[in-house]
């Protein structure tokens, strides 16, 4: 069963503090309003560096990847200040859809060693190259830079690539976490994976909260939709 890292920010910040103790948490650099009430809560944060949102951006622009040269010393300095705590990792700064070699480049900034950070392999990427981070660090992130038809995780070009990947690890996995892969993670042994659904639809599910349910394992009131919501993420990646 992998682990899910839930993602913020979280509206309203009582919803936050009454879904997330317990459960992972990641707060990205790129928005991290809610870093201290997840530390508050969270005995598992996943400290991401932002660096899909300016891809994102990148793309809106018409460009391949994101090409401003990046001062990342601000986000190790945020990092410092909390990694090392119990149960706290961090995404090691990429260019999602930059040749491998510009990616490899960012590794050598990175100050903290192989423990608490973990790289990114992009799944356009040579294979052999994820052998190589395997080899080094702790723990690898996979992440999926499809666009257009196949933007989503669960596309058929993201499962033929995943094969691929299957057939090289062959039976013995390293510790993989998957990208935005929640609705993959229970179908490969990854370790963990991250999903910003439960922040983004978690309000569609408020309509339960008083609706009467003799399974749930929450006292009707305030947020407990949003909790069963939390739990179905969760289940996906068992």
């Amino acid at each position: 069963m992998a682990l899910v890292y839930h993602g913020t920010p979280m509206t309203p910040k009582a919803a936050l503090q009454a879904v997330l103790p317990g459960r992972a948490s990641c707060v990205s650099f790129y928005r991290p309003d809610s870093i201290a009430d997840v530390e508050a809560v969270s005995p598992f944060i996943m400290l991401d560096n932002g660096a899909f949102s300016f891809w994102k951006q990148a793309l809106s622009a018409g460009k391949e990847w994101d090409e401003q040269e990046r001062d990342w010393r601000p986000f190790y300095d945020w990092v410092d200040e909390r990694l090392w705590q119990p149960g706290r990792w961090a995404v090691i700064p990429d260019r999602p859809g930059a040749p491998s070699q510009l990616n490899d480049a960012l590794l050598n900034d990175w100050p903290f060693g192989m423990s608490r950070g973990a790289p990114l392999w992009h799944m356009d990427a040579p294979v052999e190259r994820l052998g190589r981070l395997c080899e080094r660090y702790d723990r690898v992130c996979l992440g999926w830079t499809g666009t257009g038809a196949d933007s989503e995780v669960d596309c058929p070009a993201f499962h033929r690539r995943r094969e691929e990947v299957s057939r090289f690890l062959g039976n013995r996995w390293p510790v993989l976490h998957m990208m935005r892969g929640v609705a993959v993670a229970g179908r490969y042994p990854f370790t963990s994976a991250d999903s910003t659904s439960l922040s983004q639809n978690g309000h569609r599910h408020d309509w339960r909260d008083y609706q009467h349910d003799a399974f749930s394992p929450y006292p009707l009131g305030p947020w407990a939709g949003r909790k069963l919501y939390a739990d179905k993420l969760e289940s996906l990646a068992a």
